[in-house]
């Protein structure tokens, strides 16, 4: 038996007929977003809360303005592109009681806000620039996060077939 078992005997029929998982196994098991979304949510979140805060001269506002909108549409379109791709539907989380669904959210305000003590002694500007670079790197973290847990939940239910 050098490639294996005969056809006819029952190893054979046993290797052949081997039951699938069932697809409820595949349906349970977290989709994957794509791996640049969590640089691409930090980084484009960060851009679009540094510049909506920051004061702008107004010889430049109708540029920044504008910028704005591009890098807001952006943020949009990057989640949109990976929600598509990962057929996830954007919640704060997956299971669990609402308040524990409302934690990560809750964690970025929180921190969005922290960046903001920084205003009242360093101005608007400061404030502006640390709450943006708070928000995208909690953004990026927390995505970062979710990301390998449903990546490490996803090899686990691979390897349990």
């Amino acid at each position: 038996m050098p490639n294996g078992p005969e056809p006819g005997t029952t190893k054979y029929a046993e290797r052949t007929f081997r039951a699938a998982p069932p697809p409820e196994d595949d349906a349970r098991a977290p989709r994957l977003w794509p791996r640049w979304f969590a640089t691409a949510r930090g980084v484009l979140g960060a851009a679009v809360f540094t510049l909506g805060g920051a004061p702008w001269p107004a010889r430049v506002a109708d540029l920044a303005g504008t910028l704005l909108c591009v890098l807001a549409a952006a943020f949009v379109v990057v989640h949109y592109v990976a929600v598509r791709r990962s057929r996830v539907l954007a919640r704060p989380g997956e299971d669990g009681t609402a308040w524990r669904r409302m934690i990560p959210t809750l964690v970025q305000a929180a921190w969005y806000g922290a960046g903001w003590l920084l205003a009242p002694p360093f101005g608007r500007t400061a404030g502006a620039l640390a709450s943006g670079v708070l928000l995208g790197a909690t953004l990026w973290t927390q995505t970062a996060r979710h990301d390998a847990r449903a990546r490490a939940a996803r090899r686990a239910a691979d390897a349990g077939r």
